[in-house]
Protein backbone atom coordinates (compact mmCIF):
# COMPACT_ATOMS: atom_id res chain seq x y z
CA UNK A 1 0.00 0.00 0.00
CA UNK A 2 1.31 3.45 -0.97
CA UNK A 3 2.01 6.19 1.55
CA UNK A 4 1.88 9.97 1.35
CA UNK A 5 5.66 9.93 0.90
CA UNK A 6 5.54 7.62 -2.13
CA UNK A 7 2.86 9.79 -3.79
CA UNK A 8 4.93 12.91 -3.15
CA UNK A 9 8.02 11.23 -4.55
CA UNK A 10 6.20 9.95 -7.65
CA UNK A 11 4.35 13.13 -8.64
CA UNK A 12 6.54 15.82 -7.04
CA UNK A 13 8.65 16.35 -10.18
CA UNK A 14 5.50 16.58 -12.36
CA UNK A 15 3.43 19.32 -10.70
CA UNK A 16 3.97 22.15 -8.23
CA UNK A 17 4.66 20.77 -4.72
CA UNK A 18 2.07 23.00 -3.04
CA UNK A 19 -0.61 21.96 -5.55
CA UNK A 20 0.27 18.31 -4.97
CA UNK A 21 0.10 18.65 -1.19
CA UNK A 22 -3.28 20.41 -1.40
CA UNK A 23 -4.69 17.74 -3.72
CA UNK A 24 -3.56 14.97 -1.35
CA UNK A 25 -4.99 16.83 1.66
CA UNK A 26 -8.30 17.33 -0.16
CA UNK A 27 -8.63 13.64 -1.07
CA UNK A 28 -7.69 12.52 2.45
CA UNK A 29 -10.00 15.16 3.99
CA UNK A 30 -7.03 16.28 6.07
CA UNK A 31 -5.07 19.51 6.39
CA UNK A 32 -1.92 20.27 4.40
CA UNK A 33 -0.08 20.24 7.73
CA UNK A 34 -1.19 16.63 8.20
CA UNK A 35 0.21 15.71 4.77
CA UNK A 36 3.58 17.24 5.68
CA UNK A 37 3.65 15.80 9.20
CA UNK A 38 2.68 12.19 8.47
CA UNK A 39 4.52 11.05 5.31
CA UNK A 40 4.14 7.41 6.41
CA UNK A 41 0.31 7.63 6.34
CA UNK A 42 -1.05 4.83 4.14
CA UNK A 43 -3.39 5.53 1.21
CA UNK A 44 -5.93 3.05 -0.12
CA UNK A 45 -5.93 1.88 -3.75
CA UNK A 46 -9.22 3.70 -4.38
CA UNK A 47 -7.78 6.99 -3.13
CA UNK A 48 -4.64 6.48 -5.20
CA UNK A 49 -6.80 6.26 -8.36
CA UNK A 50 -8.67 9.43 -7.39
CA UNK A 51 -5.39 11.22 -6.70
CA UNK A 52 -3.96 10.14 -10.04
CA UNK A 53 -7.03 11.49 -11.86
CA UNK A 54 -6.86 14.90 -10.15
CA UNK A 55 -3.10 15.16 -10.61
CA UNK A 56 -3.58 14.41 -14.33
CA UNK A 57 -6.13 17.24 -14.54
CA UNK A 58 -3.67 19.64 -12.92
CA UNK A 59 -0.91 18.55 -15.32
CA UNK A 60 -3.25 19.44 -18.21
CA UNK A 61 -3.42 22.97 -16.82
CA UNK A 62 -6.81 22.90 -15.14
CA UNK A 63 -6.94 25.49 -12.31
CA UNK A 64 -6.55 24.01 -8.84
CA UNK A 65 -9.76 25.71 -7.66
CA UNK A 66 -11.84 23.69 -10.13
CA UNK A 67 -10.09 20.46 -9.18
CA UNK A 68 -10.65 21.03 -5.46
CA UNK A 69 -14.07 22.61 -6.01
CA UNK A 70 -13.52 25.64 -3.81
CA UNK A 71 -11.57 28.89 -3.44
CA UNK A 72 -10.99 31.36 -0.60
CA UNK A 73 -12.08 34.98 -0.94
CA UNK A 74 -12.09 37.72 1.72
CA UNK A 75 -11.37 35.11 4.40
CA UNK A 76 -14.30 32.87 3.43
CA UNK A 77 -14.40 29.60 1.52
CA UNK A 78 -16.54 29.38 -1.64
CA UNK A 79 -17.66 26.53 -3.82
CA UNK A 80 -16.67 27.10 -7.46
CA UNK A 81 -17.54 25.19 -10.61
CA UNK A 82 -16.75 25.58 -14.29
CA UNK A 83 -19.93 27.68 -14.53
CA UNK A 84 -18.37 30.39 -12.35
CA UNK A 85 -15.29 32.55 -12.54
CA UNK A 86 -12.62 31.73 -9.95
CA UNK A 87 -12.53 34.56 -7.34
CA UNK A 88 -9.40 36.72 -7.61
CA UNK A 89 -7.55 38.40 -4.71
CA UNK A 90 -7.63 41.77 -6.51
CA UNK A 91 -11.44 41.71 -6.45
CA UNK A 92 -11.35 41.95 -2.65
CA UNK A 93 -10.73 45.69 -3.16
CA UNK A 94 -14.23 45.95 -4.63
CA UNK A 95 -15.77 44.48 -1.48
CA UNK A 96 -13.54 46.57 0.78
CA UNK A 97 -14.50 49.87 -0.88
CA UNK A 98 -18.21 49.05 -0.73
CA UNK A 99 -17.95 48.22 2.96
CA UNK A 100 -16.28 51.58 3.62
CA UNK A 101 -19.31 53.26 2.05
CA UNK A 102 -21.84 51.52 4.30
CA UNK A 103 -20.92 53.15 7.67
CA UNK A 104 -21.04 56.57 5.96
CA UNK A 105 -24.52 55.80 4.71
CA UNK A 106 -25.64 54.49 8.12
CA UNK A 107 -24.39 57.66 9.85
CA UNK A 108 -26.22 59.89 7.36
CA UNK A 109 -29.39 57.83 7.79
CA UNK A 110 -29.29 58.13 11.58
CA UNK A 111 -28.64 61.88 11.35
CA UNK A 112 -31.63 62.43 9.08
CA UNK A 113 -34.00 60.57 11.42
CA UNK A 114 -32.62 62.41 14.45
CA UNK A 115 -33.33 65.77 12.77
CA UNK A 116 -36.93 64.77 12.06
CA UNK A 117 -37.42 63.65 15.66
CA UNK A 118 -36.02 66.94 17.01
CA UNK A 119 -38.44 68.82 14.79
CA UNK A 120 -41.37 66.88 16.21
CA UNK A 121 -42.04 64.64 13.22
CA UNK A 122 -41.90 61.32 15.09
CA UNK A 123 -44.16 59.36 12.76
CA UNK A 124 -42.46 60.83 9.71
CA UNK A 125 -39.05 59.84 11.07
CA UNK A 126 -40.20 56.24 11.32
CA UNK A 127 -41.71 56.29 7.83
CA UNK A 128 -38.73 58.03 6.26
CA UNK A 129 -36.30 55.38 7.43
CA UNK A 130 -33.44 55.11 4.96
CA UNK A 131 -33.02 51.78 3.18
CA UNK A 132 -30.05 50.73 1.07
CA UNK A 133 -30.07 48.32 -1.81
CA UNK A 134 -26.79 46.45 -2.27
CA UNK A 135 -26.65 44.76 -5.67
CA UNK A 136 -23.92 42.47 -6.98
CA UNK A 137 -24.24 42.43 -10.78
CA UNK A 138 -22.73 39.31 -12.35
CA UNK A 139 -22.54 37.58 -8.99
CA UNK A 140 -21.03 34.28 -10.22
CA UNK A 141 -20.20 32.18 -7.15
CA UNK A 142 -21.67 34.96 -4.96
CA UNK A 143 -18.28 35.65 -3.37
CA UNK A 144 -18.61 39.46 -3.37
CA UNK A 145 -22.16 39.88 -2.05
CA UNK A 146 -21.74 37.05 0.48
CA UNK A 147 -18.49 38.55 1.80
CA UNK A 148 -20.22 41.91 2.19
CA UNK A 149 -23.24 40.34 3.89
CA UNK A 150 -21.02 38.48 6.38
CA UNK A 151 -19.06 41.66 7.15
CA UNK A 152 -22.26 43.67 7.71
CA UNK A 153 -23.50 40.93 10.02
CA UNK A 154 -20.29 40.40 11.99
CA UNK A 155 -19.47 44.11 12.37
CA UNK A 156 -23.10 45.13 12.93
CA UNK A 157 -22.78 47.85 10.26
CA UNK A 158 -26.50 48.09 9.48
CA UNK A 159 -29.71 46.93 11.12
CA UNK A 160 -31.35 44.14 9.11
CA UNK A 161 -34.36 46.36 8.32
CA UNK A 162 -32.12 49.01 6.71
CA UNK A 163 -30.86 47.13 3.68
CA UNK A 164 -31.70 44.57 1.00
CA UNK A 165 -29.15 42.39 -0.79
CA UNK A 166 -29.40 41.09 -4.35
CA UNK A 167 -27.10 38.85 -6.37
CA UNK A 168 -27.75 39.15 -10.11
CA UNK A 169 -26.56 36.84 -12.86
CA UNK A 170 -27.73 35.81 -16.32
CA UNK A 171 -26.57 32.21 -15.71
CA UNK A 172 -28.94 29.91 -13.81
CA UNK A 173 -26.07 27.50 -13.13
CA UNK A 174 -24.01 30.28 -11.53
CA UNK A 175 -26.99 31.35 -9.42
CA UNK A 176 -27.32 27.79 -8.08
CA UNK A 177 -23.68 27.90 -6.97
CA UNK A 178 -24.19 31.34 -5.38
CA UNK A 179 -27.29 30.12 -3.52
CA UNK A 180 -25.35 27.10 -2.24
CA UNK A 181 -22.58 29.39 -0.96
CA UNK A 182 -25.08 31.68 0.79
CA UNK A 183 -26.60 28.69 2.61
CA UNK A 184 -23.11 27.41 3.44
CA UNK A 185 -22.41 30.70 5.22
CA UNK A 186 -25.84 30.82 6.92
CA UNK A 187 -27.12 33.79 4.96
CA UNK A 188 -30.81 33.92 4.07
CA UNK A 189 -31.12 37.66 3.37
CA UNK A 190 -29.60 37.65 -0.13
CA UNK A 191 -32.07 37.38 -2.99
CA UNK A 192 -30.52 35.78 -6.08
CA UNK A 193 -32.19 36.78 -9.34
CA UNK A 194 -31.69 35.80 -12.98
CA UNK A 195 -31.37 39.04 -14.92
CA UNK A 196 -29.42 40.69 -17.72
CA UNK A 197 -27.53 43.19 -15.54
CA UNK A 198 -30.03 45.62 -13.91
CA UNK A 199 -32.95 44.57 -16.13
CA UNK A 200 -34.77 43.09 -13.13
CA UNK A 201 -34.90 46.47 -11.38
CA UNK A 202 -35.91 48.34 -14.52
CA UNK A 203 -38.90 46.02 -14.81
CA UNK A 204 -39.69 46.22 -11.08
CA UNK A 205 -39.88 49.90 -10.21
CA UNK A 206 -41.54 49.10 -6.88
CA UNK A 207 -38.36 47.35 -5.75
CA UNK A 208 -36.05 50.23 -6.65
CA UNK A 209 -38.37 52.81 -5.07
CA UNK A 210 -37.87 51.14 -1.68
CA UNK A 211 -34.30 52.43 -1.71
CA UNK A 212 -32.90 55.84 -0.89
CA UNK A 213 -29.41 54.59 -1.61
CA UNK A 214 -28.24 51.99 -4.12
CA UNK A 215 -24.80 50.39 -3.95
CA UNK A 216 -23.90 48.50 -7.12
CA UNK A 217 -20.96 46.09 -7.31
CA UNK A 218 -19.89 45.20 -10.82
CA UNK A 219 -17.17 42.71 -11.67
CA UNK A 220 -18.43 42.15 -15.21
CA UNK A 221 -16.55 40.70 -18.19
CA UNK A 222 -13.97 43.33 -19.12
CA UNK A 223 -11.18 41.67 -21.11
CA UNK A 224 -10.72 43.01 -24.62
CA UNK A 225 -10.30 40.61 -27.54
CA UNK A 226 -6.53 41.16 -27.52
CA UNK A 227 -6.09 40.67 -23.78
CA UNK A 228 -8.39 37.63 -23.70
CA UNK A 229 -6.40 36.05 -26.55
CA UNK A 230 -3.19 36.57 -24.59
CA UNK A 231 -4.43 35.08 -21.30
CA UNK A 232 -2.81 31.95 -19.93
CA UNK A 233 -4.19 28.58 -21.07
CA UNK A 234 -5.20 27.89 -17.45
CA UNK A 235 -7.68 30.76 -17.81
CA UNK A 236 -8.65 30.63 -21.47
CA UNK A 237 -9.11 26.85 -21.69
CA UNK A 238 -11.08 26.38 -18.47
CA UNK A 239 -12.85 29.49 -17.16
CA UNK A 240 -16.11 30.61 -18.83
CA UNK A 241 -15.39 33.04 -21.67
CA UNK A 242 -18.77 34.70 -21.03
CA UNK A 243 -17.46 35.85 -17.63
CA UNK A 244 -14.21 37.27 -19.02
CA UNK A 245 -14.52 38.69 -22.55
CA UNK A 246 -16.45 41.80 -23.55
CA UNK A 247 -16.56 43.53 -26.97
CA UNK A 248 -15.79 47.23 -27.54
CA UNK A 249 -12.30 47.04 -26.02
CA UNK A 250 -13.69 45.17 -23.02
CA UNK A 251 -16.27 47.84 -22.13
CA UNK A 252 -19.49 46.66 -23.82
CA UNK A 253 -20.97 45.22 -20.61
CA UNK A 254 -20.11 48.33 -18.61
CA UNK A 255 -21.59 50.58 -21.29
CA UNK A 256 -24.89 48.72 -20.99
CA UNK A 257 -24.74 48.85 -17.18
CA UNK A 258 -24.12 52.62 -17.17
CA UNK A 259 -27.06 53.18 -19.50
CA UNK A 260 -29.27 51.11 -17.18
CA UNK A 261 -28.11 53.20 -14.20
CA UNK A 262 -29.07 56.34 -16.16
CA UNK A 263 -32.53 54.86 -16.76
CA UNK A 264 -32.91 53.99 -13.06
CA UNK A 265 -32.05 57.57 -12.10
CA UNK A 266 -34.59 58.90 -14.59
CA UNK A 267 -37.32 56.72 -13.07
CA UNK A 268 -36.34 57.54 -9.47
CA UNK A 269 -34.48 60.84 -9.42
CA UNK A 270 -34.10 60.94 -5.59
CA UNK A 271 -32.10 57.70 -5.65
CA UNK A 272 -28.45 58.06 -4.64
CA UNK A 273 -26.19 55.62 -6.49
CA UNK A 274 -22.67 54.42 -5.73
CA UNK A 275 -21.35 51.99 -8.32
CA UNK A 276 -18.05 50.15 -7.81
CA UNK A 277 -16.61 48.81 -11.08
CA UNK A 278 -13.65 46.46 -11.44
CA UNK A 279 -11.57 47.21 -14.53
CA UNK A 280 -8.37 46.39 -16.34
CA UNK A 281 -5.74 49.10 -15.66
CA UNK A 282 -5.40 50.21 -19.30
CA UNK A 283 -9.15 50.95 -19.47
CA UNK A 284 -9.02 53.96 -17.12
CA UNK A 285 -9.09 56.61 -19.85
CA UNK A 286 -11.75 54.95 -22.01
CA UNK A 287 -13.96 54.14 -19.02
CA UNK A 288 -13.76 57.75 -17.82
CA UNK A 289 -14.88 58.95 -21.27
CA UNK A 290 -17.75 56.44 -21.28
CA UNK A 291 -19.00 57.44 -17.82
CA UNK A 292 -18.90 61.17 -18.64
CA UNK A 293 -20.78 60.52 -21.87
CA UNK A 294 -23.59 58.48 -20.26
CA UNK A 295 -23.66 60.00 -16.75
CA UNK A 296 -22.31 63.55 -17.16
CA UNK A 297 -23.14 64.57 -13.57
CA UNK A 298 -21.37 61.58 -11.99
CA UNK A 299 -18.40 61.92 -9.66
CA UNK A 300 -15.60 59.54 -10.69
CA UNK A 301 -12.83 58.12 -8.48
CA UNK A 302 -10.27 55.46 -9.35
CA UNK A 303 -8.53 53.24 -6.80
CA UNK A 304 -5.34 51.20 -7.15
CA UNK A 305 -4.91 47.62 -5.97
CA UNK A 306 -2.02 46.33 -3.83
CA UNK A 307 0.09 45.96 -6.96
CA UNK A 308 -0.30 49.67 -7.65
CA UNK A 309 -2.56 49.15 -10.69
CA UNK A 310 -5.83 50.95 -11.36
CA UNK A 311 -8.40 48.33 -10.39
CA UNK A 312 -11.68 49.88 -9.22
CA UNK A 313 -13.71 52.86 -10.39
CA UNK A 314 -16.27 54.39 -8.05
CA UNK A 315 -19.11 56.21 -9.80
CA UNK A 316 -21.30 58.39 -7.53
CA UNK A 317 -24.64 59.97 -8.43
CA UNK A 318 -26.28 62.20 -5.82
Amino acid sequence: MATIQTILAKYGPKIDNLDLELIIAHELKKSREFVLSYPEYRISENLIRQLAEKIARRRRGEPLAYILGHKEFYGLDFKVTKDTLIPRPETELLAELALRKIPTYAKASAGKQETLLRQGFGGQARNKKQKAGIVDVGTGSGNIIISIAKAIESKNLLHASCYMLHGIDISEKALKVASYNAKKHNLSKIKFVKSNLLGYFLKNNKTIKQFNNLIILANLPYLSKEIYSATLPTVKNFEPKSALYSPKAGLAHYEKLLKQIANLKNSCYTLQVSCFIELSPEQKKNLTFLIKKILPSAKIEFKKDLAGKWRVCKVSLA
